[in-house]
């Protein structure tokens, strides 16, 4: 598969959940996505191998988004914020991008750092229960902007077609780069339709689903090409 840049939309990421599939990345870069999401709070520190694993897979032409997703937005993370930073900060030189919660009070000194490095920012937001109203998207993305994010990421769960309306609403009205995402049975449409209306990333497992309603990359890649181009 190319090898996209997030200019590139729509960019498939695979997610990474569990040592055992990182290992195996490192040594065969996965077909099926263009980039590759490690969540490094559900792979672990990998016996001190995780830095080298990241570097690996990027050397297999896959360039490497890494997550350390917090508890409060659906992570595993129940380490000290001071301690994922330095995490974070360790990874600069082996990664393509970050991803930090916009809500996290580390958001802006880690963007400063990260863009010393060349490295992106996805500042991100996770609603579990709802989609916020439209003018609370738009201050969010305005707020993850102002923190240094390159790319604001949303995802909201979809219960009605008016919270499908306000995310789809929303790649028109962003001021840059967004990937927006619907989670839960009701959000599966938006996981194809939202890259074709704009959406510069969107997500897909390589294992077992980080999010719910989230599909396999092989899917996703399949349904892009078809009603994307």
């Amino acid at each position: 598969m190319t090898r996209k840049r997030l200019e590139d939309h729509p960019v498939v990421v695979g997610c990474i959940d569990s040592e055992r599939l990182l290992r195996r990345c490192a040594k065969t870069a996965p077909a099926a996505c263009d980039w590759v999401e490690v969540r490094l709070d559900l792979t672990g520190l990998c016996g001190g191998d995780w830095i080298d694993l990241c570097a690996a897979v990027q050397r297999r032409g896959r360039p490497v988004l890494l997550t350390i997703r917090a508890g409060r937005e659906g992570g595993a993370w129940r380490g000290r914020e001071a301690e994922r930073q330095s995490l974070y900060l360790k990874a600069l030189r082996s990664v393509t991008a970050v991803d930090v919660e916009i809500q996290s009070g580390g958001l802006c000194l880690l963007a400063e750092a990260a863009h010393a490095c060349g490295v992106r920012v996805v500042g991100s937001f996770h609603d579990f229960k709802a989609t916020p109203s439209l003018d609370r998207l738009q201050a969010l993305e305005a707020r993850g902007r102002e923190k240094g994010a390159d790319v604001v990421k949303i995802a909201a769960t979809v219960r009605n077609r008016q919270d499908l309306a306000r995310l789809f609403a929303l790649p028109a009205l962003a001021k840059g780069p967004v990937a927006v995402l619907g989670m839960g049975p009701r959000g599966a449409v938006a996981r194809v339709a939202l890259p074709c209306a704009g959406s510069c990333l969107t997500y897909g497992s390589l294992g077992a689903a980080t999010a719910p309603g989230q599909p396999t990359c092989r899917e996703l890649s399949r349904d892009l090409k078809r009603f994307c181009g």
